[in-house]
């Protein structure tokens, strides 16, 4: 991905799971990408919320995602993980509007 510096010039956008895991392939990124893809969600919505069961769920999925990101695992695993997040992520949006915070 290109993007453009201040003063006009592109530069290419630095991946951290491509930096630090170099060698694997493109169903590992993928799964380890929606990872991080939820872990940033979930930071988001820590920002927004007040305390409660929501915002213990989005601690969840950032304390699972900071295990598993770039922790060597098989793929299966990884599927699984980044499976888990989704769900996690799902309920944090249940608890939120149950507990009046969307």
């Amino acid at each position: 991905m290109s993007v453009m510096t201040p003063v006009g010039r592109p530069t290419t956008a630095v991946d951290d799971i491509r930096v630090f895991l170099p060698t694997i392939g493109d169903d590992e990124y993928e799964q380890r990408r929606r990872m991080r893809a939820a872990r940033n969600i979930a930071t988001a919505k820590i920002a927004e919320l007040e305390p409660g069961h929501a915002m213990q769920l989005c601690w969840m999925v950032v304390e699972v995602v900071t295990g598993w990101l770039y922790a060597p695992a098989p793929i299966e695993q990884l599927v699984e993980v980044a499976e888990q997040c989704r769900r996690l992520l799902i309920v944090a949006d249940t608890a939120g509007r149950l507990e009046g915070q969307e």
